[in-house]
């Protein structure tokens, strides 16, 4: 067990959510303690689509804590036990080297030029062979986080000048970058394009953290310590808040995963104190998140975001790319947990275009976690507990709480851009369907908070925009 504070017993968890004594970004969060997951984690696998030996375990039989256990980790949720690692011995280094280098080559906007500096680098590596024979010794988590460069090369050699309009179609990297990329992504068996689990869930480093060492909460969420490995417009402020707020949300939504499957644990034991608990827990991890992302957001020069959301965007691509919250595990926890069921087309087929990217490990826990009986929902309301029922309700109204600031000041930042990977008539009809969608969702979100109102399953397009098989 960590010797961190907020890794306690079970037995010893207050109902009570103190302030932390330290300050993180100007604030003080909420000190949450931590859920114990006793074994140890599968796999810590993020972009691999197949799950781990190619089996899907049996996430029903093992129950939320256990198989929340085999995918997550006390310490650090979903993401990985240890800040990724990019450096590489021989040719392979220099591939995370001239990644950084291209985000101070490609704010000078001036699309040819980039291109023929691109082309440079790229001959300066050996051919593909030897490349790729260096790429077989790594290790699988080695070997994912070689692509995370590669991924990045590929965005920015295709768009050039991200002040450019997006660019349209299929393209290829200069040889012998393509061909390393192809082969990367599917000795992985991932997708080689950008998206929100490479942007927040692999391209994280936390200054003072030595290479390979475990990492605990605490240090999770020094924000102001995290940075991000690799720039697409060089040491540029707004561009490093946006990265910290996705961040944030699995840095410091780490104690969800414990807590929310406790939750369910006690459903099933009708442990109406132990849910209490639980639930409270759940409650003082959102409102975490909740703080830390409204103060980062209106951080975010718009201007700044929607080059990105350029450079990132695959328009018309065959693998369209999609960098969206839908995959954060954090918010797939939450949706399953509270059984919030899409009815908006938009999000629904947003979502399902998102979840190409999710590994079907995670998709089949989360399934697990929203097919649960009792149903988290069914089990407060039917208790009459008083105490359940308020801290239930305190969930699902912080819930749509965040995803009613998430609407109002994501719609302020996309104004007059492109969201990712979608394609709209203009700028106008970009913004009104995005707050359409996302007042949808927070409907959707809030509509859970209504005990009475008996569960009932998704709609067959929106449950198989969940993952969910039929």
């Amino acid at each position: 067990m960590s010797d961190e504070r907020e890794t306690v017993p079970l037995s010893a968890v207050a109902p009570e959510v103190a302030q932390a004594a330290e300050p993180v970004l100007g604030a003080r969060p909420l000190e949450v303690p931590l859920l114990v997951l006793a074994d140890t984690r599968r796999s810590a696998a993020v972009l691999a689509l197949a799950p781990p030996e190619g089996v899907l375990p049996d996430y029903e039989a093992l129950g939320p804590l256990a198989s929340t256990a085999s995918l997550a980790s006390t310490e650090t949720g979903f993401l990985q036990d240890s800040p990724p690692v990019f450096r590489f011995d021989g040719p392979l280094g220099l591939i995370a080297d001239v990644c950084r280098v291209a985000g101070a080559e490609i704010v000078r906007h001036d699309r040819d030029a980039f291109r023929s500096w691109f082309k440079t680098q790229a001959g300066r590596f050996p051919p593909v062979a030897e490349l790729w024979r260096e790429a077989r010794r790594l290790s699988p988590d080695d070997l994912e986080a070689l692509l995370v460069p590669l991924i990045y090369l590929n965005h920015m050699w295709r768009q050039g000048n991200p002040e450019d309009e997006p660019v349209v179609g299929p393209s290829a990297m200069p040889e012998p970058l393509h061909e390393l990329l192809v082969l990367v992504a599917d000795e992985v068996g991932a997708v080689p394009r950008f998206s929100q689990i490479v942007m927040t869930m692999m391209a994280w480093q936390l200054d003072g953290v030595a290479e390979r060492e475990p990492v605990t909460y605490r240090e999770l969420v020094s924000l102001d310590r995290m940075r991000h490995p690799f720039w697409l417009n060089n040491d540029n402020q707004s561009e490093l808040d946006l990265y910290r707020s996705f961040y944030a949300v699995e840095a410091f939504g780490a104690p969800l995963y414990g807590w929310g499957a406790y939750a369910l644990e006690c459903a099933a034991n009708d442990d109406q104190a132990g849910g209490t608990l639980a639930l409270t827990m759940v409650r003082a991890t959102l409102r975490n998140v909740y703080t830390y992302t409204k103060m980062l957001i209106p951080r975010i020069d718009a201007h700044q975001f929607r080059r990105l959301q350029v450079t990132f965007g695959w328009v018309g691509d065959e693998v369209n790319g999609v960098a969206s919250g839908y995959q954060l595990p954090f918010m797939l926890m939450l949706d399953a947990l509270f059984h919030v069921n899409y009815r908006h087309d938009g999000v629904v087929a947003a979502r399902a275009n998102n979840l190409r990217f999710v590994p079907e490990h995670w998709k089949s826990y989360f399934r697990m976690i929203y097919n649960r009986q009792p149903a988290l929902k069914s089990w407060v309301h039917e208790s009459g507990n008083e105490d359940l029922a308020a801290a239930y309700v305190g969930c699902v109204e912080l819930f749509g709480l965040f995803r009613q600031m998430h609407r109002h000041l994501g719609g302020q930042v996309i104004k007059g851009g492109t969201t990712t990977g979608r394609i709209f008539a203009d700028a106008k009809d970009n913004y009104e369907k995005f707050m359409a969608e996302m007042g949808a969702l927070v409907a959707d979100t809030n509509a859970t908070g209504d005990l009475a109102t008996p569960v009932l399953p998704d709609s067959p397009a929106a449950a198989a925009s969940r993952g969910e098989r039929r």
